[in-house]
């Protein structure tokens, strides 16, 4: 797991979401939280204590189903570092 990944985790896991899975692909960063609807501007706040916001492009927050599962939230974000 990288920095990055392992930074992500750990903050959204200090702010009490449970967290399923972050991964990265090329520049693409994605967080799956074991839980629905939750709010963007709070998830993007995280997001952003981690990873500097000019660094950050087209992030998402979407609620999805995430291996039939269940609806998980999930953050999504292009990653310039």
């Amino acid at each position: 797991m990288s920095e990055l990944q392992a930074d992500l985790r750990a903050a959204f896991e200090d702010e009490g979401y449970d967290v399923d899975d972050v991964t990265v692909n090329r520049d693409q960063v994605r967080v799956v939280l074991l839980a629905e609807g939750e709010s963007a501007s709070d998830l993007e706040a995280i997001t952003y204590g981690v990873v500097d916001e000019d660094d950050v492009l087209t992030m998402n927050v979407t609620t999805e189903s995430v291996d039939g599962q269940g609806l998980s939230t999930v953050v999504t974000f292009r990653h310039r570092g």
